[in-house]
Formats: structure tokens, C-alpha cells, sequence
């Protein structure tokens, strides 16, 4: 018998993901820092602009913390790579390919969160 899902659905029909306890037992956010082994990637295209060519790429990994599938999103161009923060959570890998579709369906959106990231 698997376990259920420890999300629970919000009565707006947002689904949140459980918070940990620090020392004094506020609640803060669980860092997700998966292992090599278990993070998948695979390209996903490219943006150009001019002179200017990202490649980008989707990253995947489980989370077993909340059952599902977290996913970012990695632009490297030349030396230059910079990557968003796990901003897709979804049940499984189809919701992730689905999540980034809608969201890379205008490059506008691909190039305003490039533009607010850091170079690393």
C-alpha cells in the first residue's frame, strides 16, 4: 500500500507543501537539495536574441518529502550558466513537461526570468 501524499489542497485549490520546525518551532521552508543519482535533465531549446544564445534545459528530480516531482530551469550560454530555484512542484513528470509548455509557451516569459537571475 503506498502512503498517501502529504500535500494537502487549500480551500482556494492551491496545493502547498509541509513546512519544517526550526529549534524554537516556527515554521520555515525545507531546503530540497536532491542527489546527483536522482536529478534528470534534458534540453529543452533555445532562446536567441540578436547576438545572444541561451540554451535551456529542464530539470526534474522526486521529491520524497511531499511525493511529487519538483522541476527548474537551467540557461547556459557559453561559461555562463545561470538557473532558477525548484519553481515547479507536480505530481509527475507529464505535469512538469505540461507546467513548462504553458510557461514556455511565450519566450517573453523564458527571457523575463532569465533576465531576473544571476549569473553563477
Amino acid at each position: 500500500m503506498v502512503a498517501p501524499p502529504r500535500w494537502r489542497r487549500a480551500p482556494s485549490g492551491i496545493t502547498v507543501a509541509p513546512m519544517t520546525q526550526d529549534a524554537e518551532g516556527n515554521q520555515k521552508p525545507s531546503r530540497f537539495d536532491p542527489p546527483l543519482s536522482n536529478i534528470k535533465a534534458r534540453a529543452m531549446g533555445d532562446l536567441t536574441r540578436g547576438e545572444s544564445r541561451w540554451d535551456v534545459l529542464l530539470e526534474t528530480a522526486q521529491d520524497p518529502d511531499v511525493g511529487g516531482i519538483r522541476g527548474r530551469i537551467h540557461y547556459i550560454s557559453g561559461n555562463t550558466h545561470r538557473l532558477s530555484a525548484w519553481i515547479f512542484l507536480e505530481w509527475d513528470e507529464r505535469d512538469i513537461d505540461t507546467r513548462f509548455a504553458e510557461f514556455a509557451a511565450s519566450a517573453q516569459q523564458l527571457w523575463e526570468l532569465l533576465d531576473s537571475l544571476q549569473a553563477e
